[in-house]
């Protein structure tokens, strides 16, 4: 009886060593996601050119309300500062979603990640901790055209607040 399990398991053997995938079968790749700091990119963002054609619109919106004397109009642009103001200031402290900052870099984001070949781009850390990821803080920051000024007051931020996101 051993012999004739010996003999079917030596059968069999070609057949397991045909069943492995060939060499030619590339291994599953690592998705990899770019990353990057959210308390860079809020201070670059309202320091922006970009935040600054924003902010250019709705003063210029605020001053046509106030030449035809609506103060309904006026009210609601002038709301509309304070709150954005309270958004900038909740969104540096990590308090307050940065979907408005997000929406404005969508160009860049979809560019960085077709030039890097990235899975998608995320807020630091990234969504999983397996997978291979490259800061593209610096990528954004160059689009938002940060001053040098802001790159260090986000670098002593994360200094002084080190667990900060």
């Amino acid at each position: 009886m051993k012999q004739i399990l010996f003999v079917v398991a030596i059968a069999l053997l070609p057949f397991a060593v045909k069943a492995q995938a060939p060499a030619s079968v590339a291994a599953p790749t690592v998705p990899v996601v770019g990353t990057f700091d959210r308390t860079s990119i809020v201070l670059a963002f309202y320091g922006s050119p970009q935040w600054a054609a924003i902010l250019a619109d709705r003063k210029y919106e605020l001053s046509v309300a106030k030449n035809a004397n609506d103060s309904a109009k006026v009210k609601e642009l002038e709301k509309w500062g304070g709150e954005r103001q309270e958004l900038a200031m909740q969104q540096v402290m990590g308090k307050a979603p940065i979907a408005n900052i997000l929406e404005v870099l969508q160009p860049e984001l979809k560019e960085i990640s077709g030039r890097m070949k990235l899975a998608g781009i995320f807020e630091s850390p990234g969504p999983d901790p397996k997978a291979a990821t490259v800061d593209v803080t610096s990528l954004l920051m160059d689009w938002l055209r940060a001053s040098q000024e802001t790159r260090k007051e986000a670098g002593d931020m994360h200094r002084q607040h080190p667990g900060a996101k």
